[in-house]
């Protein structure tokens, strides 16, 4: 990744963080973007504070982002999401637009915006958005019909950025995490439980680190993964094949 610039969103903490951090590691230089501060002991790259959800502020952070790289974003990780569990009879509509808003509209602006000024500046560029193997199946055990939504919904914004920017030289994938060890999750609250769980629906039969979808996103914002786009992979330890 030397040489390339990149823009992480939710890079306070969970994936956005290994992001930040593996993105740093492989020679890139990084500003990430978050409503919280960094982390103590972070991985020394400059934090934007914005909300993703107000076109203002997400122009605002892209044009200062830009200027702290040295240029526009070339690479973008669209990682800012919040998770809510709630049944569907007890889901109010007010929870139902927080969720859209953050998991869904930010994408599209912050990718909109980013992808604009590639293409002013006549520069090729990697979108990677965090999608969900919950976009793919449904887990009665967690009920999130919001944050389920949501996240098909950057699985099917992804394939249209794709689709819409591969002749400006634009790449757009997606990732879809399974049950990964992140400040969200929510199903070691149980411990024999959320174990129980992983041994009868993880073939791998654990959880997944952030770092290790750091990874995913890393290749697929780096020239090996140079003829893919519009794809999704799952990081589920298998999950989504049983």
């Amino acid at each position: 990744m030397a040489g390339r610039r990149a823009l992480v969103t939710g890079g306070a903490s969970g994936i956005g963080l290994a992001a930040v951090r593996r993105l740093a590691a492989e020679g890139a230089r990084v500003v990430a973007v978050d409503q919280r501060p960094p982390p103590a002991g972070g991985p020394g790259v400059p934090y934007l504070t914005a909300d993703v959800t107000r076109p203002d502020q997400v122009a605002a952070t892209v044009n200062r982002a830009a200027a702290l790289l040295g240029g526009p974003a070339d690479v973008l990780v669209n990682a800012a999401g919040i998770y809510r569990i709630r049944p569907l009879l007890e889901l109010t509509p007010a929870e139902w637009d927080e969720t859209l808003a953050v998991n869904l509209r930010g994408p599209f602006l912050v990718g909109r915006a980013v992808a604009a000024a590639l293409i002013d500046a006549g520069r090729p560029g990697a979108i990677v958005n965090i999608a969900s193997t919950a976009a793919l199946v449904a887990d009665g055990a967690e009920p999130s019909a919001h944050y389920n939504a949501s996240k098909a919904g950057v699985l099917a914004l992804t394939r249209q950025m794709a689709v819409e920017w591969a002749r400006h030289r634009i790449r757009v994938n997606a990732v879809c995490p399974g049950v990964i060890d992140t400040p969200m999750l929510r199903l070691m609250d149980d411990p024999a439980a959320g174990q129980a769980y992983l041994d009868r629906g993880v073939p791998l039969g654990r959880l997944g680190t952030a770092s290790e979808v750091a990874a995913v996103i890393v290749f697929l914002a780096s020239a090996d993964a140079s003829y893919l786009t519009a794809t999704a992979i799952p990081a589920d330890g298998g999950s989504t094949a049983i």
